[in-house]
Parts: C-alpha cells; sequence; structure tokens
C-alpha cells in the first residue's frame, strides 16, 4: 500500500509533576521524583509488545530526554538524567525507539522564589539551550538528532538556536494553540506560554522572520525541519479544555484548536483521530506526545487520573491502527530520522 501515515510518537521524560505527586516548584532544591521514569516506562513497554502482537506491528517512541539548566542546577550537570537512566535509553534504544532531547527553560526567581518558564531573555535562552545541547552529546556520545521543547514552546531565539545548534527535526509545534502564560499549579509565578497561532499542520522548515511558518517570498528558512503535533478545531473538545483551565484558575483566551496527549481518554482522543484521518494538509505525518507520569497506575485523585492512563494510550495506539487500515492505508511508527528520510530530509 503506498502512502502510507506516519505515527510519531514522543514521550517527554520529566520528573513527576506536582499533580501526580512529584515536588513543588516553589522548592530549589527539591528532591525530584521519578516514578513516571522508573515504573511508568515500564508498563509503557508491556502495552507497546501487547500492541505488536496484536497488529503484527512494531511501535516506536521517541524518548525525550532532559538535558538543561534545572537539570544542572539540581543535580550537577545538565545531562544528569541520560547518566542516571543510562541502562534504561541504552535498552530502549536498542529495541528501536529513539533517545531525543526534552529542553525546558525553568530558571529560579530569586524575587518571586520559585521556578518560571523564562521567554523573553534571548541571550538566557540561547546560552541554557546550547549547555544542555552540548552536555547532552557529551554524555550519551552523540548529539540529539530530535527535540521536543517543554511547555511545547518556542520563540524566534529558541528555534533558531537549536537549528544552529544541528538539532535536524522538532516537533513541539501545536498548530492554532495560545496560551499567554501566567501563575501555575504548585508554586510558579509563571509557566505554559505557549504561541503557535498561524502554524500549519502541515511540517516545514521554519523561517527565521516566524518560527510558527514556513519561509514567504525571499525570506531565508532554518535547515531544521518542523513537523507540528496534530491538534483539533473539535468545539467539544476546545470547550473541555475551556473548563479545564478555568479549574485551574487560569488566564482564557481564544483557542483555534486544541492539544490531546495520546494518553488521553479514547471517547475524547477518538475526535482526534477522526480529525486526523481526514485532513490531508497534515499528511504524511500523525505526531503526538505524552508524559510518562500520566502511565502511572497509582497517581493521586484528581481528574487527570481519570483523563490520562497506560490503558488509554494502548486503546488509543490501537484505534488508530485499526482506523488508518479500515481506510485500506499502510501505518508506520516513525522515530526521528526515519521521519525525515520518508520526506526525502534524511
Amino acid at each position: 500500500m503506498a502512502n502510507p501515515l506516519m505515527l510519531l510518537i514522543g514521550c517527554d521524560c520529566d520528573p513527576d509533576r506536582p499533580r501526580y505527586g512529584g515536588s513543588r516548584y516553589d522548592v530549589r532544591h527539591s528532591a525530584q521524583k521519578w516514578r513516571g521514569i522508573s515504573e511508568g516506562i515500564e508498563r509503557l513497554i508491556q502495552a507497546l509488545d501487547r500492541v505488536e502482537r496484536a497488529f503484527d506491528l512494531k511501535p516506536k517512541i521517541v524518548f525525550c530526554v532532559r538535558s538543561d539548566s534545572q537539570m544542572q542546577e539540581m543535580h550537577g550537570t545538565a545531562g544528569w538524567m541520560l547518566t542516571e537512566y543510562g541502562t534504561l535509553w541504552r535498552a530502549l534504544e536498542g529495541r528501536g525507539h529513539e533517545i531525543a532531547w526534552h529542553p525546558h527553560l525553568w530558571r529560579w526567581s530569586d524575587k518571586w522564589g520559585c521556578w518560571f518558564q523564562e521567554n523573553e531573555d534571548s541571550d538566557w535562552i540561547s546560552e541554557s539551550l546550547t549547555n544542555g545541547f552540548t552536555e547532552f552529546g557529551r554524555t550519551w556520545g552523540k548529539n540529539p538528532f530530535t527535540c521536543h521543547m517543554g511547555w511545547t514552546f518556542h520563540n524566534d531565539t529558541s528555534m533558531q538556536t537549536v537549528a544552529k545548534l544541528g538539532v535536524r527535526l522538532d516537533f513541539s509545534a501545536s498548530p492554532g494553540v495560545f496560551f499567554k502564560g501566567g501563575p501555575g499549579a504548585a508554586g510558579t509565578r509563571f509557566d505554559n506560554r505557549i504561541d503557535w497561532r498561524g502554524t500549519p499542520q502541515q511540517w516545514y522548515h521554519p523561517s527565521t522572520h516566524d518560527y510558527r511558518r514556513p519561509n514567504r517570498n525571499d525570506e531565508p528558512q532554518l535547515d531544521l525541519v518542523e513537523i507540528p503535533k496534530f491538534t483539533s478545531k473539535s468545539g467539544l473538545l476546545k470547550t473541555a479544555k475551556h473548563f479545564s483551565l478555568l479549574r485551574k484558575g487560569k488566564s482564557l483566551e481564544p483557542a483555534q484548536a486544541v492539544f490531546l496527549q495520546i494518553t488521553a481518554l479514547p471517547l475524547l482522543y477518538g475526535q482526534v483521530i477522526r480529525e486526523r484521518l481526514h485532513t490531508d494538509e497534515a499528511e504524511p505525518f500523525f505526531a503526538t506526545y505524552f508524559h510518562p507520569d500520566e502511565l502511572l497506575e497509582k497517581k493521586d485523585v484528581s481528574a487527570a487520573r481519570f483523563l490520562y492512563s497506560a490503558k488509554h494510550l494502548e486503546e488509543n495506539i490501537a484505534s488508530i491502527i485499526r482506523k488508518t487500515r479500515m481506510r485500506g492505508r499502510e501505518i508506520k511508527f516513525v522515530i526521528g530520522p526515519e521521519a525525515l528520510h520518508s520526506i526525502g530530509k534524511g
């Protein structure tokens, strides 16, 4: 079958977030918890093995590992995760998965007494990303091919920096998603700044004039390829996101689209699958991601416990495979190098 659907699934390998029992953001050197890595990934592999047996198709995941300024301050080196869990990453790479880069721009504020998302200080952003990339390569033995940014954030500085460093593929883009940022949960005074207004669903080379879109006319473009994650324009899902933000006390902005992790409740994620299979603009990719703490069996009682799970992930992957094949189309799981090769950019 020609024209296969390329399924690119990322896993943002963060410490456990506060709503999953992790540490707060108003303690500078708190002991981070890593149950998502130590327990959640094991559950993930079990789920992927069941999918492989059921469909005779081997799933692949892009494991995006932290290497950044916060890791350096808390653990002594930006690439600490690559060493601490090195045996796990090597085993996953040996199974055909990719070990990629997941830099966060968490910065400590003495004034506020908390970690916050730095999104304005261009020199700091560039230096932080450069150090994180360098330490990733030094610790892992090779530079990362693929990047997925913390919060799915980018601006012109960050996009141009990761491209200059040599990242070949980025899939941070979430077309139509916009949050202006503000006070967040668990003690931070500012996070969740995201702006992908005007971004297409189609892969592109970012313009040096605007990271959110391809070049126009004679604008220079970056060598890096951006593969946007698929976002939904469903009124139902946008309403659900609206009420979720209200519950958290977040500021609201008109949303062009909404993103759901593939670990979300199948009743909701099924709408994302239906939209993607009827959207030619996103061809040939279906990109998405999740966090390992969403896979934990025992989570604190919250909406997150109900909405996200390893069981949901397995059901959603199975649904994508079934529905794609029902349309007479082949489906392939791809990691970064394979994704670029499929569009002649490898």
